[in-house]
């Protein structure tokens, strides 16, 4: 009866086969099913099912029951019957491969096989049942099972391989996965249908983790048990507790675990960030910096911090335990990619916190000219390329666009964007939250050109030379496509720069006026790229052709260049408004006013000014007006001259002619009547000119303040005698000076000419003692025919109605200079 009984089970097994078993994706049994190291079928298990039965009807004999186990974490005790309805993945035939293998490793891991040697580990190496591996100091392991579940060693963590089989016969729980003989392993599970975890203590005590992650250490004796996910069981000393999400318990040896515990709650950010916000920066080069602080939490022991590659920190880049005084993280020289920081707590019992953590993505940069960005900003050249690394997991916007995917490279030379925006791809929701968006400014370099042009030597074409200044490391044909436009009579004309190293040059014919002799022909050069934006631009002079042979020159003589300064000050004095005069007057009409502190107050008078020459006979008028404000000075008065050039050697190399001028009062407080005789010569070489004055002025009749006496003259301290007055009150003039003016010019460029002088005036007074005065001023003019001027003088020994130092500023409009 009972060997009918053990027929009829058998019989209903093999036909539960034919009806409950099937090959899941390969055709062939000896193929590999995708997703595992073999070919593999699905068993559905029926009621009082054994693992004994169905390795007899799959396998032929129950001596493989430990197939059963090895993508199954279930029990198969002798006699235990299997949940009804339960799946199993099964091996298709009899095979012997290894338990699980290294996935992955850090440096500084070795392993050995039952009753082996050690060896240093390797990425991929098989581990069968009873295998041992170690991390030392500076390794890590990541080591996966054949039914998918993975434990992670810490450094200097030792850990045993289980078998399956072995234990199928003895025991009616599931095999642990490893024994833990010291440091500390991460139990994940599995992405199969929710199975366990098992850890065992070296020396007792068992954990059994529902979980993706819980970690278990073992220092010594004793055991803890942190859970971070899901759920696990801790078993030890005949007594088991439940060990819920974000708490933990521990265990000595073989004493019964303690009462779960809430963990250490995660550490607060320092800086204002939200967990659902990345930073997002730039790796010139392709390395980055990662860095982050936090705030001190208490009761704290230490930090752990974490660095990974994947939110499971699986792949972990580097584990730290810092003291509690640190609070902060810093790592540099990072390859461009997605990164996870965790700061866990360990508080005073040592249990491990809940971990605060934070996602970063450094995107790759790379911009051509020979700028690289920084982490924050792009530096470019405007004519360069912007290359991105593009993440699948970050989006990108141009300025004020839409975001989308990250393009492999940005054309400055076609988008010039002002600022580029990045976030997590999804992230639309989350722009309300600061940080969300990371915003990257675009800062262009300088392009200049440096221009240079002569007359080519047929004369009939301009000949131009350029040499671009920060177009390092950029086609400049393709991408800068340079051209040089020449202003010239009749239009503009262009031409394509093309060169080498050596520069860019370019011919551009010239019209039939321009190439015909005569005078100098003066043309604006402008550089511009493809698009027409001005890089840089220049005004040269073209020389004259020389007369056609036996053709008469033409007969005009050359310009004169105008010798001292167009402006020179006019002191606001009575004693001191001696100006500095040229042998040839130049051609000016002018406005202006000068300011000094005199009197106790400051004074102020507008003047107006012209000069001119016809042949050698020159005219001069300076009109000035009564002072304004609070200090004393002379009143309004004007000067007549003329002068007579009586000697020219050259093109001004040297000149000389007699001056007289007459000063007239136009107002009470003005000084009387006064002739002023005199010589002026001067000089040009090249871009200087110098000039002379000497001459003396000469009171003409008295006034009421001759009877009070005459002013007197004050140093670098104040006033050195009593001030008179002439005419209604005004300060007196002495009654005969002498004076001697001298000084130079140098024209800067063209258009502004730099020029300064000496004044000393030997004064004789009626009353008192004679008087030497002397002055230095400087000053500077711009401009074309419309031009500016302003000049300073300073004066150290000077007459009483006169400040220290008196400023001018005047506009006005002149001839050209030569």
């Amino acid at each position: 009866m009972a060997s009918s009984n053990g027929l009829s089970v058998a019989i209903a097994v093999l036909l539960g086969c034919a009806s409950h078993v099937g090959y899941v994706g390969a055709a062939s049994a000896r193929e590999p099913t995708p997703g595992y190291p073999e070919a593999v079928i699905q068993w559905g298990v029926q009621r009082g099912e054994t693992c004994d039965d169905i390795a007899k009807v799959l396998y032929g004999s129950s001596s493989h029951v430990g197939l059963i186990q090895r993508y199954n974490r279930v029990a198969c005790g002798p006699g235990a019957t299997l949940a009804e309805g339960t799946t199993l993945v099964l091996p298709a035939e009899v095979t012997s491969i290894p338990d699980a293998k290294i996935r992955s490793m850090r440096p500084d891991v070795r392993a050995r096989p039952a009753g082996g040697a050690w060896s240093p580990a390797t990425p991929g190496m098989p581990l069968l049942a009873n295998s041992s591996v170690n991390t030392l100091d500076e390794g890590r392991a990541d080591i996966e099972f054949v039914d998918r579940t993975r434990v992670l060693l810490a450094p200097n963590t030792l850990v045993v391989i289980h078998g399956t089989a072995s234990l199928t016969r003895v025991s009616r729980t599931p095999p642990a996965a490893v024994e833990l003989e010291d440091g500390e392993v991460k139990a994940a599970l599995a992405a199969l249908r929710g199975q366990t975890v098992d850890v065992v203590a070296s020396g007792g005590g068992r954990v059994s983790a529902s979980s993706r992650d819980t970690v278990v250490q073992r220092r010594g004796e004793r055991t803890t048990v942190a859970v971070f996910d899901g759920k696990a069981s801790v078993s030890s000393g005949g007594l088991s507790v439940v060990v819920p999400k974000d708490h933990g318990t521990r265990f000595v040896g073989r004493s019964p675990p303690a009462r779960p515990r809430p963990l250490p709650p995660a550490p607060e950010w320092a800086e204002r960030a939200s967990a659902d916000v990345a930073s997002i920066a730039l790796a010139p080069a392709g390395l980055g910096v990662l860095s982050a602080s936090w705030k001190p939490a208490p009761q704290a022991a230490g930090y752990r911090v974490e660095v990974a590659r994947d939110p499971e920190f699986h792949d972990l880049v580097a584990r730290e335990e810092v003291k509690p005084d640190i609070v902060s993280f810093r790592a540099e020289k990072m390859p461009a990619g997605a990164y996870f920081l965790r700061v866990r707590v360990i508080d005073r019992e040592e249990y491990l916190g809940v971990g605060a953590v934070r996602r970063f993505h450094l995107v790759a940069a790379r911009a051509s000219g020979g700028v690289a960005p920084s982490a924050g900003e792009i530096t470019a050249n405007p004519y360069g390329i912007v290359e991105l690394t593009p993440s699948p997991a970050l989006e990108l916007a141009i300025d004020g666009g839409p975001f989308g995917p990250v393009p492999e490279r940005i054309d400055l030379l076609q988008r010039a964007p002002r600022e580029l925006r990045l976030r997590e791809r999804g992230g639309a929701a989350a722009e309300r939250l600061p940080d969300a968006v990371t915003s990257l400014p675009v800062r262009y370099t300088t392009v200049g050109a440096a221009i240079e042009a002569s007359r080519a030597a047929d004369g009939g074409a301009l000949e131009a030379r350029v040499a671009l200044e920060g177009v390092e490391g950029i086609d400049v044909a393709r991408r800068v496509a340079p051209r040089i436009h020449a202003h010239l009579p009749g239009g503009v004309r262009s031409a394509a720069l093309a060169g080498g190293d050596g520069g860019l040059t370019a011919r551009i014919p010239l019209p039939g006026e321009a190439a015909r002799p005569g005078e100098p022909l003066r043309v604006r050069l402008d550089v511009a790229d493809g698009r027409g934006r001005v890089i840089g631009t220049r005004e040269v002079e073209l020389p004259a052709l020389p007369a056609a042979p036996g053709a008469p020159a033409p007969a005009r003589p050359p310009s004169a260049p105008v010798l001292g300064a167009y402006l020179p000050l006019l002191p606001v004095s009575g004693v001191a408004d001696v100006l500095w005069l040229g042998p040839t007057p130049p051609a000016v009409v002018a406005a202006g006013a000068a300011a000094s502190r005199a009197g106790g107050g400051w004074v102020a008078a507008g003047q107006v000014r012209a000069s001119g020459a016809l042949g050698p006979l020159g005219f001069d008028v300076a009109l000035r007006s009564n002072p304004a404000g609070d200090g004393e000075a002379a009143g309004s008065a004007g000067w007549l001259g003329a002068r007579f050039r009586a000697v020219r050697l050259g093109r001004s190399a040297f000149e000389l002619g007699p001056t007289l001028r007459l000063g007239v009062p136009l107002a009470d407080a003005a000084p009387p009547v006064r002739v002023e005789p005199g010589v002026a010569l001067g000089g040009a070489a090249g871009r200087l000119t110098w000039v002379v004055n000497a001459g003396a002025r000469v009171r003409v009749g008295e006034g009421e303040g001759d009877a009070a006496g005459d002013g007197g003259s004050a140093g670098d301290g104040g006033s050195a005698g009593g001030a008179g007055s002439a005419g209604s009150g005004g300060p007196a003039a002495p009654s005969a000076q002498g004076f001697l003016v001298a000084g130079g010019t140098a024209d800067a460029a063209p258009w502004l000419r730099l020029h300064g002088a000496l004044d000393l005036h030997l004064v004789h007074r009626d009353r008192g003692a004679d008087d030497v005065l002397g002055a230095l001023s400087a000053g500077a003019e711009a401009g074309g025919a419309l031009f500016g001027a302003l000049s300073v003088r300073v004066s150290p020994w000077r007459a009483a109605d006169e400040g220290p130092v008196t400023a001018q500023i005047a506009v006005g409009f002149r001839e050209a200079p030569p």
